[in-house]
């Protein structure tokens, strides 16, 4: 939580005034000061209970208080339905690459940042986030890297069959249970065949 609430100060980026009717106004009202508070749950509860009438601008701070709740990826997916208004795009894209980013996706958030930055180029908080995004995916594959070096270096040590004791009985194997096994085996095979028979799915918003 800390996290995510860190890199949408960076942004600066706020919510949008959501300014409608009397109760639409009055619960982004509630749901905008919950949000001030860090009350990042009611925000979202006021935004997404109907009350607030449906708007880019609704989705672009519903999403915004999800991710800073600790739901990126469904924070993701609703401000991304926001970005119809061309208006909200450049910010909407910041905040989406800031739910890639507390989710250790950081491809997507290089994706979005970058995105963002060719719509207004002198966006510093994005260019900041682009950095630490970069940064720490390069991180992550240097630690592959030498995950991977080491596992070479330091096989691990296979134990030697033991011989079977001259004389002693070896135990046989159960019929059930290899039974079982083969049917369990079959069934993964026919599992494995299936899914990939089935093409992939697009358009899902996620990581």
């Amino acid at each position: 939580m800390k996290t995510i609430v860190a890199l949408l100060a960076v942004t600066g980026v706020t919510l949008a005034p959501l300014l409608r009717d009397t109760n639409s106004r009055a619960a982004a009202n509630r749901a905008m000061k919950a949000y001030a508070k860090h009350d990042y749950s009611s925000a979202v509860k006021d935004f997404a209970a109907g009350r607030v009438a449906p708007s880019p601008l609704r989705d672009f701070d519903l999403g915004t208080a999800q991710i800073a709740a600790g739901f990126p990826e469904a924070g993701a997916a609703t401000v991304t339905r926001s970005m119809r208004d061309t208006n909200l795009r450049e910010p909407a894209l910041v905040n989406r690459g800031n739910a890639a980013l507390s989710s250790k996706a950081y491809d997507y958030a290089i994706r979005d940042y970058a995105a963002a930055l060719r719509l207004q180029p002198g966006d510093a908080a994005a260019k900041r986030n682009l950095e630490i995004a970069l940064q720490k995916k390069a991180q992550q594959e240097q630690q592959k890297k030498s995950d991977a070096a080491g596992g070479k270096q330091n096989p691990q040590p296979q134990p030697s069959p033991s011989p079977p004791s001259s004389g002693q009985p070896q135990p046989k194997g159960n019929p059930d249970r290899d039974a079982l096994l083969r049917s369990v085996q079959q069934q993964e095979q026919e599992e494995l065949a299936r899914m990939r028979a089935q093409r992939a799915v697009k358009g899902h918003v996620g990581w």
